[in-house]
């Protein structure tokens, strides 16, 4: 039974002589009371440790989540750094090898344009080589007393004609796509 006011309305306590008490009976409530009172108390007191150790749960958890956000805040701290330092050094990597390709398509360019160079002055070595020995082709064709003494108007004619044939191909050599 609880110590409440019911309890202790239930309490009937008869009366002696209309003078005195039942001692008995007086004890035996009193007994009740104290029975109750320390089982109360006992009561409390267990839920005092629990309640303390509880606060003290209350504490280590506490503790634990602080202790779990500084971790946290240390290893995003050294994620983001480590990120940062992987994101510099393939930026470094980016322009060396932007660098080092540069540098081999100007190389390649330099070798196509160097080749180009050569061909050109080959070609017009050959045109050269071609254009005198079409003009001794054509001087050929004058009798043979006429050939020493070929006019310089029929050289020029030749010239000119050899001429525009080189014309014609440099304009050929223009109209096609320039090497990359």
């Amino acid at each position: 039974m609880a110590l409440d006011q019911a309890y202790f309305d239930a309490i009937h306590i008869d009366v002696v002589k209309k003078k005195y008490y039942n001692a008995n009976k007086v004890n035996a409530v009193f007994e009740d009371i104290r029975q109750q009172a320390e089982a109360l108390m006992a009561e409390n007191e267990a839920m005092r440790r629990q309640l303390n150790a509880l606060d003290d749960r209350k504490f280590a958890i506490g503790d634990a989540v602080l202790s779990a956000q500084a971790i946290y805040r240390e290893v995003v701290a050294k994620a983001n750094q480590r990120a940062g330092e992987i994101l510099a050094d393939a930026e470094r990597r980016r322009e060396e090898i932007v660098a080092e390709s540069m540098a081999q398509q100007e190389y390649a360019v330099q070798r196509v344009e160097a080749c180009y160079t050569r061909m050109k002055q080959q070609h017009l070595n050959c045109i050269e080589a071609i254009n005198a020995e079409w003009q001794d082709f054509l001087c050929g064709l004058l009798p043979e007393d006429e050939q020493e003494n070929t006019p310089a108007d029929m050289r020029e004619k030749i010239g000119a004609i050899a001429s525009e044939l080189f014309s014609i191909g440099q304009e050929e050599e223009e109209e096609e796509p320039a090497p990359v």
